[in-house]
């Protein structure tokens, strides 16, 4: 019995995937091609060029991510909760009684581990949708996009930038190192940005 629900769960779920998800993914991908690669390959822009605006343009998304889902502001409201309460543990100082004293902290230290347990698996999960979506989405699009083979048509080398020879054997900089240079330079610029501001 259980293995017949087992099976037609995964035949619904694999339907879903095969009809919805798929198309939806590859319809998106081409969009993006269209609308965004296809401009600036007829500009003339480099392979390099447009995985580094791809790059910039996934960093303006974290961004865009990060201030609409308010991660800042969960942040900021943890930190004054969790201070507070941990300044209220300084009362139990003044309790007499050492077993009651204990107790308390005890009751106390608990209360806090689990508070921070909460706010940690909230804010990988924030940060998992900010940050790890758009970076493994755009690299699997870029990956389709920029596969080897149209790489070495367009460039020469399997790789979004040709180095010239060297005694290293890196034959060019590959599409996800031009991705995640150009994306952390708009993280670490609004980031510098952020706290220039609020100096």
């Amino acid at each position: 019995m259980m293995q017949h629900i087992i099976d037609m769960t995964n035949a619904v779920l694999g339907w879903l995937f095969v009809n919805l998800v798929a198309p939806f993914f590859s319809l998106l991908g081409r969009g993006l091609e269209l609308l965004l690669l296809r401009p600036l390959d007829l500009a003339g822009l480099p392979v390099a060029g447009q995985v580094a605006v791809v790059g910039m343009l996934a960093g303006l998304l974290s961004l865009f991510l990060r201030r609409r889902l308010r991660v800042g502001e969960h942040e900021d409201t943890f930190i004054a909760a969790f201070a507070a309460k941990k300044e209220r543990q300084k009362d139990f100082a003044l309790l007499d009684d050492w077993k009651t004293r204990d107790l308390f902290f005890r009751v106390s230290d608990s209360d806090l581990d689990e508070d921070f347990n909460t706010y940690l698996a909230h804010r990988f999960a924030l940060h998992g949708i900010v940050y790890l979506l758009p970076i493994l989405f755009t690299l699997f699009w870029l990956d389709t996009v920029f596969s080897s083979a149209v790489l070495i048509g367009r460039v020469g080398v399997a790789a979004a930038m040709p180095l010239p020879a060297n005694s290293y054997g890196l034959a060019g900089l590959p599409v996800a190192l031009v991705f995640f240079v150009f994306y952390l330079l708009v993280l670490f610029a609004a980031g510098w940005r952020r706290r220039r501001c609020r100096g």
